[in-house]
């Protein structure tokens, strides 16, 4: 069936947009006021300005809390307006012109799948560099308990046949101390191991200085040892500072592209590929694909004039819009489980929902 957007379509776009963004606006501010009602004692206690503190924090926790309730705006709002027009029979009016309820979703689907392609953009591209900005200001003034580092006893594969053993690491001038480098070849065999008391960065990205260091060269029947006390030799190696800092949501700060190279890099240590980040890639894709469900379920439920009106329309949506929001965090959790598959685990409130 060929869709012709006529007078009553825009009239139903734009009554389904105008009511998703009011709900959008109202929301933010009820989660802007609790925001600020939880962290004001830590708030208050850090010497950032008023100023500072709106624009490097609450203004950035709009766009994430969006784009984390957005599925949900779009089942209350299509509930609430649909409801609505329901109530004061103007659906009739509509299905007494020979319109199908189909040709009546037609409108509602067009302004779902705006908001949904605007919430795709969002969240792989605008929520994470705002995340970046709303954890880094949270992490450094207001819970400095969560920048988690790697100090001491470090490992780290860094390509499939080189592994490095750091025994402590000064996050302040980048120094390395008891630093041991085994080198393997294509059977997984030692063939060399590099000991040096310490490293440290000569010049970023990736340029490291080694010191006072041994060499031990292991071979088919001999066995090769060099000592140079007092000595360094420059080297480039796959490791970064950011290697040993890590936040407990760094995964939310980074863009869709930054997530894909951080997944090659981690590959590239032979570390594998971390569950949580995968997860959180394809969540930004399931996200904006579940305002299409959900649209629909809400027009199916809402469409019908039922005693009790609006209320039970709303009681039911939310009822509906909680379910969902378990069920994805539910998906969520057994996504990182062992053996799951992560791509359906993340998908399944989706899937079960367009049943």
């Amino acid at each position: 069936m060929r869709f012709r957007v006529k007078k009553i379509d825009r009239y139903l776009i734009r009554k389904y947009l105008a009511t998703f963004f009011f709900t959008c606006l109202l929301f933010s501010i009820i989660a802007l006021v609790i925001e600020i009602s939880q962290k004001l004692e830590n708030l208050l206690q850090t010497d950032v300005s008023m100023v500072r503190i709106f624009t490097d924090y609450l203004l950035h926790f709009i766009p994430w809390i969006n784009g984390l309730l957005w599925p949900l705006f779009a089942l209350i709002s299509v509930v609430f307006f649909t409801s609505r027009l329901a109530r004061d029979t103007e659906f009739i009016a509509m299905l007494s012109t020979g319109m199908s309820l189909r040709r009546l979703l037609m409108p509602y689907m067009v302004a779902a799948i705006f908001i949904s392609g605007v919430h795709w953009v969002l969240s792989h591209y605008i929520i994470p560099i705002s995340s970046d900005q709303r954890l880094t200001f949270e992490y450094t003034y207001i819970r400095p308990d969560r920048v988690e580092g790697r100090t001491q006893d470090v490992h780290f594969f860094l390509t499939p046949d080189q592994k490095i053993f750091i025994r402590f690491y000064s996050r302040s001038d980048t120094l390395c101390r008891d630093v041991r480098i085994e080198t393997f070849d294509e059977n997984r065999n030692l063939v060399e191991v590099l000991k040096a008391r310490t490293m440290r960065m000569l010049e970023a990205p990736d340029k490291w200085r080694i010191n006072d260091y041994e060499v031990r060269v292991l071979e088919e029947g001999r066995e090769e040892y060099r000592i140079h006390r007092g000595e360094h030799i420059d080297t480039i190696l796959n490791l970064l500072p950011d290697d040993f800092t890590t936040f407990r949501k760094d995964r939310e700060m980074m863009t869709s592209p930054q997530l894909l190279a951080f997944l090659e890099r981690e590959e590239s240590k032979g570390v594998g590929r971390s569950p949580l980040v995968v997860a959180e890639y394809y969540r930004r894709t399931a996200d904006p694909f579940s305002i299409l469900i959900l649209t629909l379920i809400g027009f199916s439920l809402a469409s019908r004039k039922v005693r009790g009106g609006m209320g039970i329309h709303l009681a039911a949506g939310v009822v509906l819009g909680a379910m969902f929001v378990f069920i994805s965090k539910f998906s969520i959790t057994y996504a990182t489980s062992p053996g799951s598959n992560i791509l359906l685990s993340i998908w399944l409130p989706n899937i079960i929902f367009l049943q």
